[in-house]
């Protein structure tokens, strides 16, 4: 474990750790673990751009199942590759594994509007205090 005197110490559960799972040439998944924050989006970001760089690629799967907290930088990452993936005409889902600590700050940016997601986890009860128009 590191530390200085002037910052905390670094816990091995806020990295991030992204394995690509490519299924074919067509379908790749991304198991994403740890903490994506304003620290580690970037790496998302990179995987993601190295994904969405390949030829021939039809889908992308991002599974969160493994990821401890999302925070805005995280959903940032997020929302721009599922608006890149519709842009080149690609599928993109996620997997959330019902985690609401992930599945709340994507629902409350709007990320979930339009996406694909696992059955498990496709609907949220709506926000307290909202207001739904139909």
């Amino acid at each position: 474990m590191l530390s200085t005197a002037e910052s905390a110490p670094v816990h091995p559960e806020q990295f991030l750790a992204v394995d690509a799972r490519p299924h074919g040439t067509r379908h790749v998944v991304l198991d994403v673990r740890g903490h994506v924050d304003a620290f580690t989006a970037p790496l998302l970001r990179a995987c993601l751009d190295t994904q969405l760089s390949r030829a021939g690629l039809r889908e992308i799967v991002v599974d969160l199942g493994g990821v401890d907290f999302l925070g805005a930088a995280g959903v940032s990452v997020i929302a721009e590759a599922a608006r890149r993936c519709r842009e080149r005409g690609l599928r993109f889902r996620l997997r959330a594994h019902g985690r609401r600590s992930v599945l709340r700050p994507l629902h409350l940016a709007g990320v979930l509007d339009g996406l694909r997601v696992e059955p498990d986890v496709a609907v949220l009860p709506p926000l307290a205090g909202s207001v739904t128009y139909a």
